[in-house]
């Protein structure tokens, strides 16, 4: 079996070819095998530097790309106006490309704002409609079933779930403003969700879940009364303050770990045998924190066939540290694969994203994803074909 040599790529992007069957033949010279296509996605706006017919895109919200034959449940998928159909996943399925149905799952404002009762509430109450909640049995339902029909396609390989749990505070919704500076402390106890369902089931699991919301809104009301901000060590102090002290807060995010974990293995169980699930565990900047999401790194890894990490940014060094961190948590249960993103934000030039992925090949690393193909520069994507040879050559045997 060949090393995963993944490119998230975007329906559209795909659709902007006429002649799939020769835009396939070039994606496979880069040196890559499977295409990570966008199955499920949320509202953006995205510059398209090569993009044929439109150079900014405003993808539908919350829209599910990919084929649906049946369905059932409260929760229903939206359906894109424009999706991928089985006739052009056959012909990248017969030009010698695997597909990744990627699934974003629980990020979506489109179903949150049609669903709000399934949503995150914070502890003052506030509804977070990007944010669909996996305690409820609707949501996980819904989940499960995407998942299951997009892994009975013939033509797809492995799901890959994005955004299995709660989303951070943070995490770039319309127009977003806070003049109150970025805090770990406070920012993690504003992500947390206290709807319905998490009261219930916490407080059936023996959680003490109304005095850690009692808590959590009290400091909260505290900590945005002050006159300025706090220092980002202090705030990081401070979490770590609470964690060790209150035990209340303790057992709740470990439960919230337990229901992420849950639902993925309900989705591993009810996808195909032959079709891999990996996590997407965090969509912050170091994966280690995932926790936060209620992603617990080495439960998901033995629950699931593997991680997809994504280590973005330039810096070698935090990356292999975030590699080595990851594996000490898992103990190198399960599979562990690296999604890089090749761009002039994070490098300066082609030769130090192809250093960067070498350093990661030397430390173990034989899975790689690209992201994403209709983000970047056409010089961008020599980056890609570049670095996949390379790691390819270093993992050959002399």
């Amino acid at each position: 079996m060949k090393p995963y040599r993944g490119l998230y790529i975007y329906p559209w992007d795909i659709l902007d070819h006429d002649d799939l069957a020769s835009f396939v033949g070039r994606i496979r010279e880069m040196g890559i095998n499977t295409l990570c296509v966008g199955a499920t996605y949320h509202a953006g706006k995205f510059l398209r530097p090569h993009g044929q017919r439109q150079k900014v895109f405003f993808p539908q919200d919350g829209a599910t790309y990919l084929p649906i034959q049946t369905w059932g449940g409260t929760i229903s998928p939206i359906i894109a106006t424009r999706g991928l159909g089985m006739e052009a996943l056959q012909v990248l399925h017969a030009q010698g490309l695997q597909v990744a149905a990627w699934t974003v799952l629980l990020h979506n404002t489109a179903l949150g704002t049609q669903y709000p009762q399934f949503t995150c509430h914070n502890a003052f109450g506030d509804c977070y409609p990007y944010s669909l909640c996996p305690s409820h049995a609707a949501v996980r339902e819904y989940g499960v079933n995407l998942c299951r029909e997009m892994g009975a396609n013939p033509y797809v390989s492995q799901i890959i779930c994005e955004t299995p749990g709660w989303q951070p505070f943070r995490h770039g919704f319309h127009h977003e403003m806070s003049f109150l500076a970025p805090n770990i402390w406070a920012d993690t106890l504003m992500g947390l969700c206290f709807c319905g369902a998490c009261m219930a089931w916490a407080a059936a699991d023996q959680v003490n879940v109304t005095a850690v919301r009692q808590r959590v809104a009290a400091c909260l009301s505290c900590y945005m009364d002050r006159p300025d901000d706090a220092p980002t060590a202090d705030a990081a102090g401070r979490l770590m303050q609470m964690l060790v002290c209150d035990d209340d807060l303790r057992d709740f995010l470990r439960w919230r770990c337990r229901q992420v974990t849950s639902f993925m293995a309900q989705i591993r169980a009810a996808v195909r045998e032959q079709a891999e699930v990996y996590v997407i565990p965090s969509v912050m900047e170091n994966p280690v924190l995932s926790w936060v999401e209620g992603s617990d790194l080495a439960a998901l890894s033995q629950v699931c066939d593997g991680l997809e990490l994504c280590l973005y940014g330039g810096d070698t060094r935090a990356a292999l540290s975030r590699l080595a961190d990851i594996r000490d948590i898992t103990g190198n249960q399960g599979r562990l694969r690296t999604v890089l993103r090749p761009a002039s934000g994070d490098f300066d030039n082609g030769a130090a994203f192809v250093a960067h992925a070498r350093a990661l090949a030397r430390c173990g690393v034989d899975g790689f994803g690209f992201y994403n193909f209709g983000h970047l520069r056409r010089e961008n994507l020599h980056w890609i074909e570049q670095a996949a040879h390379a790691v390819q050559a270093q993992v050959l045997p002399l």
